[in-house]
């Protein structure tokens, strides 16, 4: 009881503290500027009350209807202001750079800006600097070397498993996911399933919705023992930094047994040497990097398959026309990225999808470092800059019909957004779902290839049509439900699949040739981390760790909703 009190107590106190900053710290116009437009504030509150916690992203498009491309609202003394323009976006963003290319704090993860622990999420600092240069560099020197076969591999593998069990869908996307991510960055699917359950935490600590503190900001100063968001957070780390560690060993000791597979972190240590690229690297460094660039790709890659599967149920001609396209081009063979050039349709289809179900709505957030005036609005520092990506790609004049799926406005020259030629375009390459400025996603290209790779093979491989009832009448398909995390997936739907003729025997071959060696990989991996002592009582148990996580998992009736 006497907890219970202090706890109250100590609310009421932070409340009032905010409350306190957020009066005294409201800064004057300076001369001849204006304030932002937008929905009226409540004392304390803003407009917290008017955000729905699923699909917000409608509500500030709604507002940036009402009140322009760019406006203001507060939240608990908070500003932020959204941007609902590309034109917008790329003034402030990408040609203001230099004060708007830092990172808010997460209430739920206060370290998120100067750790170095949380790469896409760090502040603009020297070890964001430093590991985005170190993650450019493994990329680019990774790209020439055999990754772009673990991609091929992992889609072939999900082709089958969706083309028998499509009622598993999202597992499946899921572990392609993981599984591919895993492989490029540590040359091995072992780690995957652990992967996929620091990330989803991970996306549970950072999203609005998914904790509490994220909205109500003042609770983040709750100590540990009275906040569950901190214990849960807490807990995942520990799996996070035991899984980055373990993985790393494990390619440190393939390569001193020449057994190491292609990997970003097997480019890493073999340039270590004294005179190498990586010579004055540190290893925890690399093993954040590495790992946050797992996070962010098994984060970001499944919503947009998902979509695609949603999108060939509501938009079936599609489906017909990418077909005839790849029947065409590599005459009853799977394609390959090597048929990029000759397939501007797939390419079509991944971009669009994209367009039509952005998979951050809401769009990752800035922080801008000074004060600014934009076209005579006052822009004050500290402010939560958002780009609007759900209003971006509902530009009506850029994307006419915007809510309709239509591939032919990157194909076709009377669209607004064709470019020639149809050899290199389109593509994802400075397209606004990545990002403005310097905080501009580094992985473009590995996202592009694993989609053109999925949306290309699963339309080879079969059609998807809609589930029947025994009646014969179609099970509805949803056409905007989506989880309310930043990262959004389509929630579950239903379909089947009818296997194309003669692809069968071929889809069979193909899972069989891409799950071979699995086995012997996770005892190489789970061998390596009892090797290395991570198993210790000491170091504790990474199983443990993970099932203490867990156990906040099944807690939590909103964590048990939005899992894919």
């Amino acid at each position: 009881m006497v907890g219970l009190v202090l706890v109250v107590a100590g609310v009421l106190c932070l409340g009032l503290y905010q409350l306190y900053v957020s009066i005294t710290t409201k800064k004057k116009l300076p001369d001849g500027a204006k304030p932002l437009p937008g929905p009226m504030n409540l004392p304390f509150i803003g407009r917290v009350h008017d955000v729905p916690a699923e699909g917000s992203w409608l509500k500030f498009h709604e507002w940036g209807q009402k009140y322009g491309p760019i406006y203001t609202m507060d939240m608990f003394g908070s500003t932020h202001i959204w941007i609902s323009s590309e034109s917008v976006a790329t003034d402030l963003l990408s040609r203001r750079s230099t004060i708007y290319s830092d990172r808010p704090v997460i209430p739920n993860l206060p370290d998120n800006r100067y750790s170095g622990n949380y790469l896409a999420l760090a502040g603009r600092n020297d070890t964001w600097k430093r590991q985005r240069k170190l993650a450019h560099g493994l990329m680019s020197v990774s790209a020439a070397q055999d990754l772009h076969a673990y991609p091929t591999r992992e889609r072939d593998r999900l082709l089958w498993l969706v083309a028998t069990q499509p009622a598993e869908y999202r597992e499946w996307i899921e572990q392609f996911t993981s599984r591919t991510v895993a492989r490029l960055s540590w040359g091995s699917a072992a780690p995957a399933d652990t992967l996929r359950v620091t990330t989803q935490g991970l996306l549970e600590t950072i999203s609005p919705a998914g904790a509490l503190p994220n909205v109500v900001s003042f609770l983040a100063g709750l100590p540990r023992w009275a906040s569950p968001w901190k214990r849960r957070e807490a807990a995942r780390h520990a799996v996070e930094e035991k899984l980055f560690t373990r993985c790393v060993a494990s390619v440190r000791e393939g390569m001193e047994g020449s057994e190491a597979r292609p990997s970003f972190v097997q480019t890493f240590l073999s340039d270590r040497s004294p005179g190498g690229k990586y010579a004055d690297v540190e290893v925890w460094d690399a093993m954040y990097t590495v790992g946050q660039m797992a996070i962010a790709g098994a984060l970001t890659i499944g919503s947009p398959i998902q979509s695609f599967l949603l999108a060939m149920l509501h938009f079936p001609e599609w489906q017909r026309k990418l077909q005839e396209e790849i029947e065409t081009v590599c005459e009853g063979r799977c394609p390959q990225w090597s048929d990029r050039e000759r397939l501007p349709m797939v390419r079509a289809v991944v971009k669009e999808v994209l367009r039509w179900r952005p998979p951050v709505p809401t769009g990752i957030p800035h922080a801008v470092e000074k004060d600014d005036v934009y076209e005579g609005y006052f822009i004050p520092k500290g402010a939560t800059i958002h780009a609007l990506e759900w209003s971006i790609t509902r530009d009506p004049v850029m994307y006419p019909d915007p809510e309709i799926f239509n591939p032919a406005r990157w194909l076709e020259e009377s669209y607004p957004t064709y470019k020639a030629p149809l050899t290199t375009y389109p593509n994802l390459a400075n397209y606004s779902q990545f990002g403005f400025g310097r905080r501009t996603c580094q992985g473009v290209s590995i996202v592009e290839q694993d989609l053109f790779l999925t949306m290309g093979g699963l339309a080879w491989a079969m059609d998807i049509i809609p589930k029947r009832r025994p009646d014969g009448s179609a099970v509805p398909v949803h056409w905007n439900d989506f989880t309310p995390l930043l990262i959004a997936k389509p929630a579950a739907f239903e379909f089947d699949v009818i296997v194309r003729k003669g692809r069968e025997s071929l889809l069979r071959q193909m899972h069989e040739e891409a799950g071979s060696g699995d086995d012997v990989e996770k005892q190489a991996f789970n061998g390596q981390a009892t090797k290395e002592g991570l198993f210790t009582k000491e170091a504790s148990d990474l199983s443990e760790v993970k099932g203490q996580y867990q156990d906040f998992e099944k807690g939590d009736a909103h964590m048990q909703r939005t899992q894919c």
